[in-house]
C-alpha cells in the first residue's frame, strides 16, 4: 500500500489554508456586490418611477388648468353679456388674456380671432355696432354662441392622461 508522506498531507492542509480564505472571500465579494448591483437599480428603477409619476402628474395638473381657463372665460363672457356690461370687465379680461394664450388659432377654427372681436366688442363705448346699428351686447351674444362650440370643442380635445 501507498500511504500519504506527512510531509505531503502538511503541503496540502497548508494550500488549502491558503486558498480556501481567498476563495471564500472572492465568492462573498462576488455576490455582494451582484446584491448592490440589484439595489442600486431597484433605487434607480424606483426614482424614474418617481419621475413619471411627477410628469404625470404635472401633464394632469396642466390640463385642469387649461380647461379651468377656457370654462371660466366662457362663465365671465356670458356673465358680462347678459348682465350687459354691468359685472366685471376686469375678471372676464383676466380669463380673456389666460385663454387667448393657450388657443391656438390654426388648430381652433381661428376662435382666436372671434374671440379678439367679441373682446372688443365687450370694451366698446358703443351701445350701437355696425351700420345698421344693433345693440353691441346682441351682437356680442350672436358671436359667444359662435365661440362656444369651438371651446367645447378645444375642451374635450385636450389630452386625457
Amino acid at each position: 500500500m501507498n500511504i500519504l508522506k506527512p510531509e505531503t498531507i502538511t503541503a496540502v492542509i497548508a494550500v488549502a489554508a491558503v486558498v480556501s480564505p481567498v476563495l471564500t472571500a472572492w465568492i462573498n465579494n462576488y455576490y455582494k456586490n451582484l446584491t448592490d448591483q440589484r439595489i442600486n437599480d431597484d433605487k434607480l428603477r424606483l426614482e424614474k418611477q418617481r419621475q413619471e409619476e411627477a410628469q404625470h402628474q404635472k401633464f394632469i395638473e396642466q390640463n385642469v388648468r387649461i380647461r379651468t381657463i377656457y370654462e371660466k372665460y366662457a362663465e365671465y363672457t356670458l356673465e358680462l353679456i347678459t348682465s350687459r356690461g354691468t359685472s366685471s370687465i376686469q375678471e372676464q379680461g383676466k380669463y380673456f388674456g389666460l385663454a387667448m394664450i393657450y388657443v391656438d388659432g390654426s388648430v381652433s377654427y381661428q376662435i382666436d380671432k372671434e374671440m379678439s372681436e367679441l373682446q372688443a366688442m365687450l370694451i366698446s363705448e358703443d351701445a350701437k355696432i355696425g351700420s345698421i346699428s344693433r345693440d353691441r351686447f346682441q351682437v356680442a351674444n350672436d358671436k359667444f354662441s359662435i365661440i362656444a362650440p369651438k371651446l367645447r370643442e378645444l375642451i374635450n380635445n385636450l389630452p386625457k392622461e
